[in-house]
């Protein structure tokens, strides 16, 4: 179950800053030049500045630290009116720190990670990683982590405390992992015999203690690999989690736990970010006060990639945000040059798609270059000398414009319309059965949520993300769409027909609900219950090779890999295939209503939409009373219009994601009549009454107000957003 955290934040600020000396690795540039840096910042309209605390830096030798540089940092913050984002935790898949202090890998006294069964039970070099489950190096790493806690809780510059970079667990196979996979495995099954009962599927498990358990090298006999896959998450957000806990009982301030998820975990993209990572989307968040992101946009190998599938990953970590606004902080974004150097325009258009997500900061990586190792002349926003550059002159007049409207900013939010069914556990068994001896890869499979958030986002329905630690949330949303669902727990199974039965409706693809949450084939599917839920059942499918097409109301659509046909339970066939069998079931279920398809229209809609589908799907969402923030026509394609609403009043942020210009006619939700709608980048009153064009990568940021009320001392920022 979710959490939620009062707001310890200063609305009238809108945190904009970059990440500086001292960080983790890499050479610092000069101590004496920090005071110049951050008068500089402050110049800029620069507010807030992230910082490391290095454990193998401050602690080199056992029991002597040196906080110096963090110290100096401080009293400069201090000194010029600036905010301080405090990393002093985990770094990727480090508990403490990128790297452990030297002295702990001297004569075999920790345990480094052992990341396959194989693997050497000791090295020495510095590099490596002591597994964060070794007793005696947790032990050191929390004595650290608390006395860093308790010598700046009381530092009045400090904004957040940052527990853990980019955060991942890499699977362990050494003896302090091992025991502490067999005690997760005993709270969870209670007996040998009920874990014998689930893992005996691939082999018979003769297991006779708990003792006999090792874990898993692959993915043989899914149960076991699934459980391992699940434990290994449990390892980083129960770390996580005892991290923030000891925060929030030495500083009585409230100031926000949090962390720069990539934002690429939440989209699972390929090899890169499959659930062998680690991160539990969800869980971890829960593990947090506030949802922090690391999003780049063009400057890493897998940053491209269109308007749509940026926002999901977006609305995926903002739905996990414990904050009770689910507002997310910004934590890390791409300033300078790398693979691909980021536009004016491509920047200033991030920075609004953010702000339309939920982000209550923006924090650039990086303020100046590294001095020496990697990224030097890299990522950087100030010239090598820490003299401004162009970018950083046309982002400090950004940030001054967002601080005149910081108010406005941190006080509305994305409103709930619509969600999408995205559980952890489904990716955890989808992906154990993708691959190239399987129908499909995993990305494949996973753009069905892609697919159904696209559907949404095309339609201007704003979208959230439902998972298992936020299902208690489901009825505050009218739709729910259920894409890449083929396992099913009975708990889940409930929920959606609770859902229903109270009035929400229900969007789902085939095939669905075939197998429970330990891979156990369903006959009827949807199992569980759920045939009088959504009035079907099948108990087959078959490929596409042997699909005959679809016939719905306004044409015919192919079927996209798998397809089944339905017997009805009580349902309305709402389209059937040529040959007269049933494709698509509409139902009503209490007082709410659902569709289930008979193949994938959720990948489909993403990789190959079928216009005569599409319609069939657009009329049921646009029925189920999910409001649209407004409505386009014209040349509107990868155009997204957010509505943000709140205390603070209402926000419209009109984004062309295109690289081409859009002209199209908008009409807004919100009935304008006696209002007038401020261009907060100009001040300028606008006239929708005409069609709108906007440039490539250009934003409208419309303030809607009532026509009496005028913004005192405005801050106008000269052609911003624009390309």
């Amino acid at each position: 179950m979710s959490a939620s955290y009062p707001n310890p934040l200063n609305d009238e600020v809108f945190l904009f800053g970059a990440s500086c000396a001292p960080y983790a690795k890499g050479l610092d540039w000069p101590m004496e030049e920090w005071d110049r840096d951050l008068a500089t910042m402050k110049r800029l309209n620069f507010n807030t500045v992230r910082i490391f605390a290095p454990w193998d830096r401050i602690e080199p030798v056992e029991g002597e630290f040196d906080f110096h540089k963090q110290d100096h940092l401080f009293d400069l913050a201090e000194k010029h009116g600036i905010g301080v984002v405090l990393n002093f935790g985990g770094l990727f898949w480090n508990l403490c720190g990128l790297y452990p202090p030297a002295y702990l890998l001297k004569d075999a006294r920790c345990q480094t990670l052992m990341n396959t069964p194989e693997a050497p039970t000791h090295s020495i070099t510095p590099q490596r990683i002591i597994c964060s489950d070794d007793p005696v190096f947790r032990s050191h790493a929390f004595r650290f982590l608390e006395q860093t806690v308790r010598r700046y809780a009381g530092r009045e510059s400090l904004a957040a405390w940052m527990i853990w970079n980019e955060p991942q667990s890499m699977f362990c196979y050494c003896p302090h992992t091992q025991v502490k996979f067999r005690r997760w495995l005993e709270r969870k099954y209670g007996t040998i015999e009920k874990l014998k009962a689930v893992w005996s599927t691939e082999y018979p498990v003769t297991h006779t203690c708990w003792e006999d358990i090792t874990a898993p090298a692959y993915a043989c006999g899914l149960p076991i690999w699934f459980d391992w896959v699940r434990f290994n998450q449990f390892r980083l957000y129960d770390t996580m989690s005892e991290i923030t806990q000891m925060v929030r009982r030495i500083d009585p301030s409230g100031r926000p736990t949090t962390s720069n998820f990539v934002y690429h975990m939440a989209a699972t993209e390929g090899p890169l970010s499959t659930p062998r990572y680690g991160l539990d989307i969800g869980r971890a968040g829960e593990a947090l006060t506030m949802m922090g992101v690391s999003c780049y946009t063009v400057e890493h190998l897998h940053d491209l990639g269109p308007g749509y599938l940026t926002a999901y990953k977006l609305s995926r970590l903002r739905s996990a945000s414990q904050d009770v606004n689910r507002r997310m902080l910004v934590l890390e974004t791409g300033v300078g040059p790398n693979k691909r150097m980021i536009t004016r325009a491509q920047r200033l258009m991030t920075f609004w798609h953010l702000i339309a997500h939920n982000a209550k900061s923006i924090i650039l990586w990086n303020y100046r270059s590294r001095a020496g190792d990697s990224q030097v002349a890299l990522f950087h926003l100030m010239k090598w000398d820490g003299s401004p550059s162009s970018r950083a002159e046309y982002m400090g007049e950004f940030s001054g414009m967002l601080q005149a409207n910081a108010r406005l900013i941190n006080t509305v939010y994305p409103e709930r319309q619509a969600a999408i069914l995205t559980l952890e556990d489904q990716q955890i068994q989808t992906e154990a059965i993708c691959g190239d001896y399987y129908p499909y890869t995993y990305v494949e499979a996973h753009d069905s949520r892609v697919g159904a958030y696209k559907l949404l986002w095309d339609l201007q329905i704003p979208a959230d993300c439902i998972a298992e630690n936020n299902l208690d949330e489901l009825p505050m949303y009218k739709l729910l769409l259920i894409p890449m669902a083929e396992n099913l727990s009975p708990e889940v199974a409930g929920r959606i027909r609770q859902f229903v039965a109270n009035g929400g409706t229900v969007i789902a693809e085939s095939t669905f609900g075939l197998r429970d949450q330990d891979g156990r084939l369903q006959y009827r599917a949807p199992g569980f219950g759920l045939d009088e839920v959504f009035g079907c059942w099948t108990s087959d499918r078959e490929g596409k090779e042997t699909a005959p097409v679809i016939q719905c109301p306004d044409g015919q659509a192919k079927v996209c890999f798998f397809w089944s046909e339905f017997e009805l339970a009580g349902g309305t066939p709402a389209a059937r295939y040529a040959d007269g069998k049933i494709a698509a079931v509409r139902h009503r279920h209490g007082k709410g209503s659902t569709l289930l398809v008979g193949t994938e229209v959720f990948r489909q809609y993403q990789r190959n939409p079928q216009q005569a589908m599409t319609r069939l799907l657009q009329g049921e969402v646009l029925a189920s009373g999910a409001q649209p923030t407004a409505t386009l026509t014209g040349q509107a394609e990868d155009v997204e219009v957010a509505r943000l609403s709140g205390p603070g009043g209402i926000l419209y942020l009109v984004i062309n994601h295109a690289e081409e210009s859009r002209r199209f006619r908008l009409h807004l939700r919100d009935e304008i009549a006696g209002c007038r709608l401020v261009d907060l980048q100009t001040e300028d009153e606008r006239d929708l009454t005409e069609d709108l064009q906007l440039a490539g990568k250009e934003v409208l940021a419309l303030r809607l107000e009532a026509a009496e009320t005028r913004k005192p001392a405005p801050h106008a920022m000269a052609g911003a957003g624009v390309a």
